[in-house]
């Protein structure tokens, strides 16, 4: 495809005066100005044609997987076959960024040579995005004639994944009371599963009194335990309203207080379940540190296109509250209505975390945030500029 400079145009109006000159008074200088303009648009063309025919450019060095914020080193090779001169080899690059998906590079090359170049790609944002060589041009020596072409390689698949907020763990109500009254709660005692001698500590309503007297020993009935109570982790995958920059930003402090929210519960030894309710509704699930890559793969795929309100979701999940001993809730935007929410469940027995992710510090917002304090929410203001 070729490309017409700006000043293609300019060049094509004097050589057009030229012969129009020549044609009009008969005088041999204006031909000789005009096949000499003739000739460098020419030249230049052949130039930038067998530049281009020849070029070949590989790339290397760019990983498939970085977490968010990393810097990819780049490194491609350039060389082509033309002996003749030409202004500029221009290297197209297809990079992770919501605002200028390409990068352009200006190399230089002498012909029949192998030039090597690196080049830092930034990964801003999370998300799934092509990286590579999109485009090569290359420009004569004139600066009249851009021809391009694509490059023939496949752009490399990169998935930049949210980086896991540190966080501390959520300390689930069951666990406040001591080892001895855990192990008591997580017995059902409905479900006898087994019998064992008796040791120094154990509860003499769990004898087998029949057993006993048969086997002549003291035998006490086990039961079978029953799961730990699992922490929800809900963010708020509702459609952030906003400037693009500023959007792509919050989607990543969200993304990533709710993956470090899952990571601090799993290594605690807790369950984590994270419904994930957007227009495609999905659940993550997990009970052991090692599970913590599929909650960043959710986390890097997730979309911010959910149809309901956090409220709404969060009401939704109130049924699940019974079973569950803690609640971490992860929103950009915090309302009356989701703080009156985030109480009730506090006072439900629900250890109940909240993050919200604003640079708002307007007194009446961090009022909001103490009166959830006062009411034993552990709650939070994440300032989503402070990420590094």
């Amino acid at each position: 495809m070729t490309l017409l400079c700006p000043r293609l145009a300019g060049y094509a109006l004097v050589m057009l005066a030229m012969l129009a000159a020549g044609l009009s008074t008969g005088t041999r200088l204006y031909y000789l100005v005009f096949y000499a303009l003739l000739a460098m648009l020419l030249l230049g063309f052949v130039a930038v044609l067998w530049t281009l025919v020849t070029l070949r450019v590989t790339l290397k060095g760019v990983a498939t997987r970085v977490e968010r914020g990393e810097r990819i080193p780049a490194v491609f090779t350039v060389r082509h076959a033309c002996p003749l001169p030409v202004a500029a080899i221009r290297v197209r690059l297809s990079v992770p960024s919501a605002y200028a998906p390409n990068q352009e590079v200006n190399v230089s090359c002498p012909p029949f040579a192998r030039r090597t170049f690196r080049q830092v790609i930034e990964c801003p944002h999370r998300g799934v995005y092509e990286v590579g060589v999109a485009r090569l041009s290359v420009t004569d020596a004139f600066g009249l004639v851009t021809l391009g072409r694509r490059p023939g390689l496949r752009l490399v698949r990169l998935e930049v994944v949210p980086k896991a907020r540190a966080a501390s763990p959520l300390r689930l109500n069951s666990a406040d009371q001591g080892p001895r009254v855990i192990r008591r709660a997580a017995e059902d005692n409905a479900s006898p599963s087994d019998v064992r001698a008796w040791q120094e500590g154990d509860e003499l309503k769990k004898v087998h009194w029949k057993l006993s007297l048969r086997k002549r020993e003291l035998l006490v009935r086990t039961y079978e335990e029953t799961a730990r109570p699992d922490t929800l982790v809900i963010p708020d995958l509702q459609q952030v309203t906003a400037l693009r920059d500023m959007q792509l930003t919050l989607e990543d402090c969200v993304c990533e207080a709710a993956l470090g929210a899952a990571q601090a519960q799993l290594r605690a030894g807790d369950p984590v379940r994270m419904p994930l309710v957007g227009a495609r509704p999905s659940e993550i699930a997990g009970q052991f540190p090692a599970d913590l890559p599929a909650f960043a793969d959710a986390m890097l795929r997730c979309a911010f296109d959910s149809p309901y309100g956090f409220e709404q979701v969060l009401t939704l999940m109130l049924g699940r509250f019974q079973r569950t001993g803690g609640a971490v809730l992860v929103t950009a935007r915090l309302t009356t209505r989701i703080a009156d929410i985030a109480l009730r469940m506090q006072q439900s027995g629900v250890a109940t975390r909240l993050v919200w992710v604003s640079d708002d510090d307007r007194e009446e917002s961090m009022a909001m945030i103490e009166r959830l304090k006062m009411g034993g929410v552990m709650a939070e203001r994440l300032d989503p500029w402070t990420l590094e």
